[in-house]
């Protein structure tokens, strides 16, 4: 990034190609739909490029300073985008990726795709600010120090954002598990 900082524009495509991906996941599993999660990696890209003089100042010691500096834009990104589709519908529950992993039975198929429905409800009845930072957390893979960079505040704080997040993530999925029941 420091090269495009300096005016190589050919480095981004380099950097696209790293993190493209990593950003799609990070956007998906916020908003729940592809396209949406496509569009909002393009204008972190085209942000980046705009934005690029400002990375100099945003480089740390910890070696993480693209990756906070690139979350801080990605999370000014979706922000930006939420403000202009407040009124949109939420993504149905059978939206969200699903992994599979081996050859379960139908019914642990059919059970663990229960479970998946339920904990996607849950994510998405979570306040977007807990959401994000389960999403960097658990899904993008983010130590509580990087965390802290992106948030602008201390690991520590950090890391009690995050176990606050998963605590009320959580609850909001056993009440959906006894509501299912009763």
């Amino acid at each position: 990034m420091t090269s495009v900082a300096r005016g190589n524009l050919a480095s981004m495509s380099e950097i696209y190609q790293h993190r493209h991906r990593t950003l799609f996941r990070f956007f998906f599993r916020l908003t729940g739909r592809q396209t949406t999660a496509e569009d909002l990696v393009h204008d972190v890209f085209l942000r980046m490029i705009r934005y690029r003089h400002t990375y100099q100042l945003e480089a740390g010691p910890a070696g993480d300073g693209f990756e906070a500096w690139m979350y801080r834009i990605a999370r000014n990104a979706f922000a930006d985008q939420a403000k202009k589709h407040r009124l949109e519908a939420p993504a149905d529950d059978h939206v969200f990726e699903v992994l599979e992993g081996g050859r379960p039975s139908a019914f642990e198929q059919f059970s663990k795709k229960q479970e998946l429905d339920l904990l996607h409800r849950a994510m998405r009845e979570l306040p977007e600010d807990k959401r994000e930072l389960i999403v960097l957390s658990r899904f993008q893979g983010l130590t509580y120090e990087q965390i802290g960079n992106i948030l602008g505040c201390e690991t520590g704080t950090a890391k009690v954002r995050v176990f606050r997040a998963v605590k009320e993530m959580g609850r909001i999925y056993n009440e959906l598990v006894q509501e299912k029941a009763s």
